[in-house]
Order: C-alpha cells, then structure tokens, then sequence
C-alpha cells in the first residue's frame, strides 16, 4: 500500500472540506482522507499502486484548485 500526505494552506479551509464531501469516497483506484486545522488542510491518500496514489492526488489537487478560484472570499 502506497500513502501520501499533504498539508494544504487555505484561507477557509471548512469551506473547501464541505465542497468536497460529496466527492470523498472509497474508489478502486484510491482511498482519501481529508480534515482541516487552523488555516490548513490535510489530505491522506492511499492506494494499491503509485499510478492510482499519483491519479488522486491530481484529482483532489484540481478540485481544491478549482474550488479556491472558484470563491470570492479566496479560499
């Protein structure tokens, strides 16, 4: 099992954990866990090989990406 973690600063980062529970989900490829502290988020990510760890990294690198330009409060 490959594991990785990221630390992500955000602004508010309850706004991009709520955005995001719809797509937190057990796939085949990847497991994700997702928490925030303060003014950080904090992803886990699991998978069977590194080209599933490297495919839900990207995914939930371009969500959250996406969902901070997406808000006018700068997540």
């Amino acid at each position: 099992m490959h594991k990785c973690n990221l630390e992500i600063e955000c602004e508010n980062p309850k706004i991009v954990i709520e955005s995001l529970k719809p797509e937190i989900n057990e796939t085949e490829k990847f497991k994700i866990k997702i928490k925030e502290n303060d003014k950080k988020i904090f992803l886990e990510v699991y998978a069977n090989t590194l080209s599933n760890l490297m495919a839900g990294i990207n995914s939930y690198l371009k969500l959250i990406k996406l969902i901070s330009e997406g808000d006018d409060k700068n997540v």
